[in-house]
């Protein structure tokens, strides 16, 4: 299982439970520039450790999990650099509380439409600097997703900061590959051979236009 937080706990909310795919992860953490002797590493959702268990070995490294008693917004340690998959339906009080920490790196996956620019200038307001962009699409939301409007294929992002660089442009990239990218609730395997017998339709309806495409 790779999730890299379950957030349910804390949020409430079914759709913030998650896999990211180990490769995913890694290129997330291989675009983050080269740190310090003493840099801590910080995993804020921890949960089977995708993220934290792929940091660099020689790092010191720290976490929280909710479903450990250690709770990202109460946790006060020294956090130099952050690399995560947050819970989607708690954006702004992880904007707020990583700002709080103010660690020198940040590297968020989110959806596309989720790096709106009150959230950008939120971090500009606290002295970052937005300095890559990674683009990735996600295939296959889940069935309730489904039943909400996504697509079959959601354009998705990670977003990397650096307090106090003074470059001028972000740079952009792109992934061709296609990822495998969903909820993972005891309800999903159970869902899984419905949902499968109606992947084909969903693409169908998405050509003609029937089946509106929602990011959230």
């Amino acid at each position: 299982m790779y999730s890299t937080f379950n957030a349910r706990a804390k949020s409430g909310d079914q759709n913030d439970e998650w896999l990211t795919p180990p490769e995913l992860v890694k290129k997330q953490i291989a675009s983050v520039p080269k740190g310090r002797p003493d840099d801590v590493w910080f995993d804020p959702f921890k949960n089977t450790g995708v993220y934290y268990d792929n940091y660099p070995e020689s790092v010191e490294k720290d976490y929280t999990e909710i479903l450990e008693g250690r709770d990202f917004f109460d946790y006060k340690g020294k956090v130099d650099i952050m690399v995560s998959n947050p819970p989607y339906s708690l954006w702004s009080q992880i904007y707020e509380k990583t700002i709080e920490l103010s660690p020198r790196v940040v590297s968020f996956v989110m959806s596309q439409g989720a790096l709106t620019r009150t959230r950008l200038n939120r971090m500009k307001e606290a002295g970052y600097t937005l300095t890559k962009i990674h683009k990735f699409d996600v295939r296959s939301p889940n069935k309730s997703q489904m039943a909400e409007g996504y697509g079959a294929w959601m354009p998705s992002i990670f977003a990397q900061w650096e307090k106090g660089s003074k470059k001028k442009k972000a740079d952009y990239t792109y992934d061709e590959k296609v990822y495998d990218f969903v909820e993972r609730s005891k309800e999903y395997h159970q869902e899984l051979a419905e949902y499968n017998d109606v992947k084909a339709n969903v693409f169908d309806m998405l050509c003609e236009g029937d089946m509106p495409i929602i990011i959230a």
